[in-house]
């Protein structure tokens, strides 16, 4: 461990410690030095280390004071910085981030995030389980955690302009694709990479806009596309692309602008305007979720909603008005 991220830990233990009770010096240096070691493998820290850790918490805004009780120097732990205070909002909502994150629970990272919460903002572990008083029934995803870490590695090259190339299996046919990265989108359960096939001769996008569903990505792995020359090379070539110009010439955000979430065609998009009512259960459902920027409302009553909504005409939006059977007419 590097020698800033060392000294981030001493602060951290230190004012993890004086959350929990008032110490004296002698008391604060011996917990200290007993967590380096048992929890870290550290060497123990010298009096003088631990006034400069010390110091610097008091620079960054901890009220650490020195207070004497029954003829005792302690320290007491009596202010944070501003930017460490957390609103009564806030001490009530991240519990419930927490829950709607529960079928991602086994990550490592909530698992830090979680930490992180019950180091910095005396959270117990009472207080961030919110089961059973809110539960997110939502369905958990075949390997979540690792299409969310591919997303991340897919997001980190879209980043750097860089095309990939993976393993992809459509209709039982599985091939290496090698792809201009541009967006991953989410939509209704499901994780979606948009971007622009590499020309196999001249190792540059073809500019049309192309749809890939991670979940089917072979091996949930990617790897830096590569030019592939008759000639021997000492080291691969990556393909670069420039991002802005891409975006562009894909025409992404026309695209995607008038789907429901991911479902376009790139060449015979027909936008239509529908008209649908809605009725019984179907009404709260629909005045609490905007599934798209141009829902209106047209007409309300005690017993229906009538709303329109302009997006491309495909079997996106029937497999969406699907869900509400007979309590959903289309007046158009």
């Amino acid at each position: 461990m590097e020698d800033f991220s060392k000294k981030r830990l001493y602060k951290k233990i230190i004012v993890k410690l004086l959350r929990e009770k008032k110490l004296s010096v002698e008391e604060l240096m011996s917990s200290l030095n007993d967590i380096l070691k048992n929890d870290y493998g550290f060497e123990p820290i010298s009096r003088r280390t631990f006034d400069r850790a010390k110091e610097s918490l008091l620079e960054n805004g901890y009220q650490i004071n020195s207070r004497k009780f029954n003829g005792r120097n302690y320290f007491v732990l009596e202010g944070f910085p501003e930017n460490l205070t957390l609103t009564e909002e806030e001490k009530l909502t991240f519990p419930l981030l927490l829950g709607l994150l529960d079928t991602e629970k086994a990550m490592s990272s909530v698992t830090w995030l979680k930490s992180a919460l019950m180091d910095e903002f005396e959270y117990s572990e009472k207080d961030l389980k919110v089961y059973p008083y809110f539960v997110n029934a939502q369905p958990a995803l075949n390997q979540q955690d690792q299409l969310l870490l591919l997303s991340g590695q897919i997001i980190d090259y879209i980043k750097k302009g860089q095309a990939i190339r993976f393993l992809y299996e459509k209709k039982g046919v599985v091939a290496m694709r090698q792809v201009a990265p541009l967006q991953i989108r989410y939509y209704d359960n499901r994780y979606y990479l948009l971007g622009s096939a590499i020309d196999d001769e001249s190792y540059e996008p073809t500019n049309l806009l192309q749809t890939y569903t991670i979940d089917r990505f072979v091996e949930k792995k990617v790897y830096p596309a590569i030019k592939e020359t008759e000639e021997l090379q000492e080291e691969d070539i990556p393909i670069f692309f420039d991002y802005d110009t891409l975006y562009k010439a894909t025409r992404l955000e026309e695209l995607l602008k008038h789907c429901l979430g991911i479902w376009y065609d790139w060449k015979n998009n027909k936008l239509k305007t529908y008209r649908l009512k809605f009725t019984d259960w179907a009404m709260g459902i629909m005045e609490n979720k905007k599934i798209h920027p141009s829902q209106l409302v047209k007409e309300k009553n005690s017993d229906f909603l009538i709303v329109e909504i302009t997006v491309w005409e495909n079997h996106e939006m029937d497999y969406f008005l699907g869900r509400f059977g007979d309590k959903c007419d289309r007046l158009n």
